[in-house]
């Protein structure tokens, strides 16, 4: 239920709110009275409501003065205001902070049940939203690591991303994976927030990422002074994220790197290391050995990138030539059968994520490759084996109908909203979201079939007109408080999309 306060210098007008409504029936249960505004000020930031209704005047702090301060406070709570005929232009200042509605004594049941009834709606359409942030901002830092691990971004998006993270050339890094269980980006968000709060690792972050069906990882951070993330700490902290999880979780770390440049060889490690387990039933946890770390470095730069690019666009002559030369690769003494299961495993992993990306099902997918029904120790069967499965996922993506909804275009269509008002270029939405401009862009027009620019100018066009039609402002505040710094460009467009100017629309 939702949280409501009462603030009134009027013990008859405190126990009249009580009894008006049904407050149980409308979702709300009263947290608190206050009898003045210091009062309700201290209930306030002790009962954390979601919705205050009190006097515009009131002894120590008045109803206006309280409103002020939370308008400026991290925590804000919607406000109903209510008061005497004489006070109302004392009422419309603060209407001016946002309040949710006006209502004037004596309060009628009927309108304070519609007043009511539609702040809940804001407040449960506002926690809707906040969930829908958090997911996409859990979605977005996830999807920044797992391309870091996997060298998908340009060193322009790896330096800002390195930036925001908080990862440095000298940081320790060390890359675990963890496989049993399907778990969300805000998931992994709120388990790693709950091992942060333990003191012996307070000095470690934690930067969660999905790596496939039953797959995820974690990379870890620690500062150059920070601890070693050594197989000793490195138990203990997976013992200790063991707790978050409710079954059994099989866990592989890499060693220790330092710098930005081995998250790559990190990922390779780790997956290496799952092959390294002794028995998939045990709590065992698998170590990258030592003996194996110069292996990641045996396929040259970008042939694996290449090889996926080609299984994703659906190109089979280039696929046919990569395999091969990955093979050749393979067929050396030097390299090992579990290094060469875990860089096939590490392929198809991540195909499962942009089979995910893209609408598939890709636990069907991973039906059919996990676990292998082919390894390393037979090398010639493995090469045709792999060929039969890439070629077959390969075919299923020059086919498939990517109409999914895409969280990044979401995204930025939520920012969209929320700054309208302000200067707006794709370039900074796409820098907010850790993205390429262009690849947003394309995204954007793919969904709605405009340009950013066209979708931009036709949301501030809506607002516009609502203002027309419901406000009393002139056309250079509106053009003003919809984005536009030229009233002449607002006219401009707002006649090129309605057909007429914005002062014959508010006539009309």
């Amino acid at each position: 239920m939702l949280k409501v306060l009462f603030a009134d210098d009027e013990p008859l007008m405190l126990e009249g709110l009580r009894l008006l409504v049904d407050w149980e029936e409308l979702d709300f249960e009263v947290c608190g009275e206050a009898l003045d505004g210091e009062d309700a000020l201290q209930l306030i930031h002790s009962t954390r409501p979601d919705l205050v209704i009190t006097d515009v005047r009131m002894p120590v702090i008045d109803g206006l003065e309280l409103i002020k301060i939370f308008a400026e406070s991290d925590f804000q709570p919607k406000f109903i205001i209510f008061s005497g005929y004489a006070d109302f232009e004392y009422a419309k200042e603060a209407l001016r902070y946002g309040v949710s509605n006006y209502l004037t004594k004596p309060l009628d049941e009927i309108e304070l049940t519609e007043a009511l009834q539609t702040v809940a709606e804001q407040i449960r359409a506002e926690r809707k939203l906040a969930s829908r942030q958090e997911l996409v901002s859990a979605f977005i830092q996830a999807e920044t690591i797992s391309r870091l691990l996997m060298r998908e971004n340009t060193a322009e998006e790896a330096e800002e991303a390195f930036k925001a993270l908080d990862i440095h050339p000298g940081s320790r890094i060390c890359c675990v994976l963890a496989q049993g269980v399907s778990l969300d980006s805000s998931q992994l968000r709120r388990q790693v927030y709950s091992m942060s709060l333990k003191e012996t690792f307070r000095n470690i972050i934690a930067y969660p990422f999905l790596a496939g069906s039953h797959k995820h990882g974690y990379l870890l951070v620690s500062p150059p002074e920070g601890p070693e993330l050594d197989p000793v700490m490195l138990a203990s902290w997976i013992n200790e994220m063991r707790t978050e999880y409710s079954g059994l979780v099989l866990f592989s770390a890499s060693l220790e790197h330092r710098g930005t440049a081995f998250l790559n060889a990190a990922y390779h490690e780790a997956l290496a290391a799952e092959l390294y387990r002794p028995d998939s039933n045990t709590r065992e946890i698998g170590f990258f050995q030592e003996q194996d770390k110069d292996q990641t470095a045996l396929l040259p730069a970008g042939l694996k990138k290449s090889l996926l690019q080609s299984v994703t666009e659906g190109q089979l002559d280039p696929l046919s030539s990569q395999l091969s030369d990955v093979f050749k690769i393979f067929s050396a003494d030097s390299t090992s059968s579990a290094w060469i299961d875990a860089f096939l495993s590490n392929i198809k992993a991540e195909l499962l994520r942009e089979i995910d990306v893209r609408g598939g099902d890709s636990a069907l997918w991973a039906d059919k490759w996990f676990p292998p029904r082919v390894t390393a120790c037979c090398l010639p069967l493995l090469e045709r084996q792999t060929k039969e499965d890439l070629y077959e996922v390969a075919e299923w993506f020059a086919s498939a109908d990517n109409h999914q909804e895409d969280l990044l275009v979401t995204a930025a269509i939520d920012y969209v909203r929320e700054h309208y008002q302000k200067k707006l270029k794709l370039q900074d939405i796409a820098k907010h979201l850790h993205v390429n401009s262009a690849y947003l862009g394309q995204r954007i027009k793919k969904r709605y079939g405009i340009s950013f620019n066209e979708f931009l100018h036709e949301y501030r066009i809506e607002k516009a007109k609502k203002l027309l039609r419901r406000t009393d402002m002139c056309i250079s505040d509106i053009s003003e408080r919809v984005g536009y710094s030229d009233a002449d460009l607002f006219a401009a467009k707002f006649k090129s999309l309605n057909g007429v100017s914005p002062s014959v629309y508010k006539k009309g």
